[in-house]
């Protein structure tokens, strides 16, 4: 008796058709996560583009205006220009407060700002500091800043008074260390809604007049 073993042509079919399935769902699932792959890829494109044409960046010097009451001197505002870096998409500029130079300025404007500008010194950080916003030169009236477009940014460190001078906090329980004076550093930040934050760090001048100019 001769033994004979061997596979059948329908054990070699099963197999065939296994090994076909499993390399099916395993180019299936290398196509899905290439192809998920490839569609994050985009997005961050995409976030990364709309991140770029929507950024803002300072234009020229910061100006720092001072204030004095009752024998004391301190910065009381900061102003600077923005305009768009790139072509991209318009920034909302609507300031959380306005001024109109009668009774006590900033005045809140009473909606919601998308942009925040914070500012800190060495002793004191704001997270949301009062600021105005004007459109010199090209102005289509509404708050929100596009291409051929400068805004002048207005940050108020203290409120300016019915009778012209600022509330400087001169009072025996005020802390002087919350004034900006004369040699002090700070830093201003801008956040839109849209776009990169840019910083802005800068040094009082030595001696302070009443328009000062920082480069």
């Amino acid at each position: 008796m001769h033994q004979q073993r061997g596979i059948t042509g329908l054990e070699t079919a099963i197999i065939l058709i296994a090994f076909v399935i499993v390399a099916s769902v395993f180019a299936f699932t290398i196509l899905s996560v290439g192809v998920f792959t490839s569609e994050k890829s985009k997005e961050t494109a995409h976030a990364g583009l709309e991140e770029a044409r929507g950024t803002l960046h300072p234009t020229g010097s910061v100006v720092l205006k001072s204030g004095s009451v009752a024998g004391t001197t301190a910065v009381v505002q900061a102003i600077f220009t923005v305009s768009m870096a790139t072509d991209g998409e318009p920034v909302d500029l609507a300031p959380p407060y306005t001024y109109n130079d009668t009774g006590t300025d900033p005045d809140v404007s009473g909606s919601s700002s998308p942009t925040v500008v914070s500012y800190t010194t060495k002793t004191k950080h704001v997270t949301a500091s009062e600021w105005t916003v004007a459109f010199p030169g090209d102005d289509d009236g509404d708050f929100i800043l596009e291409q051929n477009e400068t805004a002048e940014v207005t940050v108020w460190f203290h409120q300016k008074q019915s009778d012209g001078t600022y509330a400087l906090g001169t009072a025996t329980n005020d802390f002087l260390a919350t004034r900006l004076a004369a040699s002090d550093k700070f830093s201003l930040e801008v956040r839109p809604a849209k776009g990169a934050t840019f910083k802005l760090e800068k040094t009082v001048p030595p001696s302070l007049q009443t328009v000062m100019l920082v480069d």
